[in-house]
């Protein structure tokens, strides 16, 4: 019997073409397109799952303490892990991860040929690391890997890079300025993509000298702390109890400082550590931070979630619309059929296997169109779409319950609301004006529409805060501004190397600094006030101000006087937050409490810039010059050029920087395109937005397309009897196509509240945005209206131009 229904739905298919077409084509772009996202949203939902116990892992957050306003941040000091595994028996293991930084990594090959790289993705670890964290090693012993001073494991790209496919394991390396020999104790399998961190060198914790000087403190916050809860733990109850640990602990380093621990937190409120889960790091992490990666955002997984979902409908309606609509051609047949003694629930699964058929189909040709939109949304967006995974059971429960689905609700009208009624009913033809009816369709349009119109109208949202971020000025000059990375490798030539640069053709201005993508954020005082401020320092020369042509408030910036090494100049921002004007903060001392440098006079206020993301507000900064005795070493080389000299300027600089550091690769950056990419994010967004949403348009108007055709088949002889009576072809055009116009109208009358109010909840994480323009969703209609009315006006005209006469001949 099923062989039978198979063979009648694939005949009525064929039959049906041109509508089976447009229902497959329909369903089938909208199953591809919900697919792709679904494998994005479930890849990020999957970050951490495959390590070992991974529902044990917790990572260690506590209180912003650099932060006058607090919140919580995800960087521990290097004492906070033995407190906890002393202080705490509910926990089984404690792990801390460091960042060492970015180093020239060097390996001496036997010829005496000198491989080196410049590396950032750097770390060192407790030796107890893979008992945490599941990353495989083809080379070495996880249990003792990291035990013990200068050793290094290695990410199999790293050992390609070092030593080709020749073995690494017991390899020596060199590390830093200071050539610090490593030995090779592991090298990974490749690193899952899917973890919160990864990364090039894992150094064992003892061979990062600069954190065991630091052992004792609760404020050197270079630390990421984990720890690894005893099975059955009440972890709620372990965090109220561990909450207050700094109170308990941190007093000590505090003492050492010749500080004042309550002084301290009074200024806070209450310094607390919070457990995080481990899985949840990457997604829940946006105003936490991820010291030793990147981070995602979980709405996000839910915006393209939802955006899926309302593909997938929209592909839905139009099958379903599509179906009941021609539901009413098939009336006679079912009259027939129950004539000849057909049963009802013959009939009922006829109808079931057809519309099943059909959606197989589509999901059929779904699956490749997943795979191509995953091949060309990759690398537009530069965001990981994992291929399908045939072996997991979730997804072949997903590829074979979704066509079924879909199938069966497809075909529930037509099959039981068409077969319920008497041979003799439906052969009258007494049922097919309810099958005909549109309440129902048009108000499926609606929501067709509705979603496109959204979609559309935020994607111009993202694009035009895109475009505010690139375009608004950031307080100083970007544009024709070359960094040279790593200058202080230059050593004593560094001063030399500067001013050899300015002397070069094309060449404006050079200056020595730290890097502008980033201070190094400490605690400062003002003379005569308690008030201590988290501030952001650079140092810079005397060229730096007029390289960057960043004009001053009051007083003046750095020049050649000696006493400038021990001056600061503070930005707005800065002299604001310590209660002073830009003139009255001239003469006045910074105090830092960190060490013994002495307190510094303020001899310049400069305008305040954007060091950092216009996604957040503007810091307070602090200038020290480069010879000044404050810490930090890392430098870099800011050069201003001409237009237009870009390349050959860089290769005389290289040609200059290979003869003075030796083995130490020469690296640059473009500051403006650095500060394009800052807002990559946004322009991912943006682009994922504008894919699906043409796809979202492309699947509604596919769907009008069918409706409008058998729209226009229906009426036929309603338009021949018009024509007779001398309706013009104009006004029958407008009379096929004036109830699309008005379902577009209510669509943009939906879609305007609701999108903007989310649009606004997502700007306002921002704390520079734009105001949202009603004109983007009259656009937005104004365009989805242009795209219906031109691809169903062909079919709109083609039925106008009918002779009568044919038509009114016609039974």
């Amino acid at each position: 019997m099923f062989k039978n229904y198979l063979k009648t739905g694939i005949r009525n298919i064929k039959r049906d073409g041109y509508y089976s077409v447009i229902k497959i084509a329909g369903l089938a772009l909208g199953l591809g397109t919900s697919l792709v996202l679904f494998l994005y949203t479930s890849y990020q939902l999957s970050f951490d799952e495959f390590h070992p116990d991974v529902d044990r892992l917790y990572r260690v957050n506590q209180t912003n303490i650099w932060s006058p306003s607090g919140g919580v941040f995800s960087s521990t000091g290097p004492a906070v892990a033995p407190a906890l595994a002393e202080g705490y028996p509910e926990f089984e293991g404690v792990l801390r991860i460091n960042t060492p930084g970015g180093k020239t990594i060097r390996y001496v090959k036997s010829s005496g040929e000198v491989v080196a790289f410049n590396e950032e993705s750097i770390l060192a670890a407790d030796s107890n690391f893979f008992s945490f964290f599941a990353f495989t090693l083809t080379e070495g012993d996880a249990g003792s890997a990291l035990l013990g001073k200068d050793k290094v494991v290695l990410s199999d790209k790293a050992a390609r890079r070092l030593f080709g496919d020749a073995p690494a394991l017991g390899k020596i390396i060199q590390m830093g300025d200071e050539r610090t020999a490593l030995e090779v104790s592991g090298v990974t399998e490749e690193q899952p993509l899917n973890a919160h961190f990864q990364f090039d060198y894992l150094l064992s914790m003892p061979t990062n000298t600069e954190v065991k000087n630091m052992e004792w403190s609760w404020i050197w916050t270079q630390m990421v702390t984990y720890v690894k809860v005893k099975p059955m733990t009440d972890v709620v109850a372990l965090q109220s109890k561990f909450k207050s640990a700094p109170d308990q602990y941190a007093p000590a380093t505090f003492k050492a400082l010749h500080m004042d621990y309550n002084e301290f937190v009074s200024e806070r409120g209450a310094w607390e550590l919070y457990l995080q889960p481990v899985r949840d790091i990457h997604l829940y992490s946006a105003d936490i931070g991820n010291r030793l990666g990147t981070v995602g955002a979980i709405r996000n997984v839910y915006i393209f979630g939802f955006v899926g979902l309302f593909i997938m409908l929209i592909a839905i309606i139009n099958f379903v619309n599509l179906s009941t609509a021609r539901a009413a051609n098939r009336a006679k047949e079912v009259g027939v059929k129950k004539a000849l003694g057909w049963e009802r629930r013959s009939l009922i699964a006829q109808f079931q296997v057809e519309h099943i058929l059909v959606t197989i189909t589509s999901m059929a040709l779904g699956l490749a169109v997943m795979e191509l939109l995953r091949l060309v949304i990759q690398p537009i967006t530069g965001i990981t779409i994992p291929m399908f995974r045939w072996n997991d059971p979730r997804m072949l429960l997903l590829l074979v319950l979704t066509p079924l689905v879909i199938g069966f609700l497809a075909g529930l009208y037509p099959s039981f609301y068409l077969t319920s009624f008497h041979a003799a009913q439906v052969l009258k033809g007494k049922v097919t004006q309810g099958l005909r009816a549109s309440g129902l369709r048009n108000s499926l349009v609606v929501f067709q529409f509705t979603i496109s119109i959204a979609l559309m109208a935020a994607t111009v949202i993202i694009f035009n805060q895109l475009s505010f971020f690139q375009s608004k000025s950031i307080g100083f000059e970007k544009d024709n501004l070359v960094v040279l990375k790593n200058a202080e490798k230059l050593g004593d030539q560094l001063v030399s190397f500067r001013d050899e640069l300015q002397k070069l053709d094309g060449v404006l201005d050079a200056s020595i600094s730290t890097d502008l993508r980033g201070g190094f954020e400490d605690i400062f005082m003002r003379e005569g006030s308690t008030i201590k401020l988290p501030i952001s320092q650079y140092k810079a020369d005397e060229y730096f101000f007029s390289t960057l042509r960043l004009d001053m408030a009051a007083g003046r910036a750095f020049d050649e006087r000696v006493s400038d090494s021990q001056s600061v100049v503070i930005n707005e921002t800065t002299a604001r937050l310590f209660g002073w004007s830009p003139e009255e903060a001239l003469g006045k001392n910074i105090i830092y409490i960190g060490d013994d440098v002495s307190p510094s006079e303020i001899i310049g206020v400069a305008r305040d810039v954007h060091f950092q993301s216009l996604r957040q507000q503007i810091e307070p900064v602090i200038f020290y010059h480069t010879e000044s005795r404050m810490w930090g070493d890392k430098r870099v080389i800011l050069v201003k050029y001409e237009s237009g000299k870009a390349s050959t300027l860089i290769n005389k600089i290289q040609h200059r920087w290979n003869g003075l550091a030796e083995a130490s690769p020469f690296e640059f950056y473009f500051y403006d395109e650095e500060v394009k990419q800052r807002y990559n994010q946004e322009l991912r967004l943006g682009s994922l937005f504008t894919i699906f949403t043409g796809l979202s348009i492309t699947i509604a108007v596919i769907g009008l397309v069918g409706l409008v055709s058998y729209s226009a088949e229906q009426r036929k002889k309603e338009i021949g009897i018009r024509k007779v009576f001398g309706a013009s072809l104009t006004r029958i055009y407008i009379m096929m196509n004036s109830q699309y116009i008005k379902l577009i109208f209510i669509a943009v009358l939906i879609a305007t509240p609701l999108t903007w109010w989310f649009m606004q909840q997502w700007l306002n994480s921002y704390s520079y945005k734009i105001e949202i323009n009603v004109l983007i969703f009259i656009g937005a209609g104004m365009i989805e209206l242009l795209f219906a009315l031109t691809c169903v006006g062909y079919l709109a005209l083609r039925a106008a131009s009918l002779n009568p006469t044919d038509v009114l001949k016609e039974q």
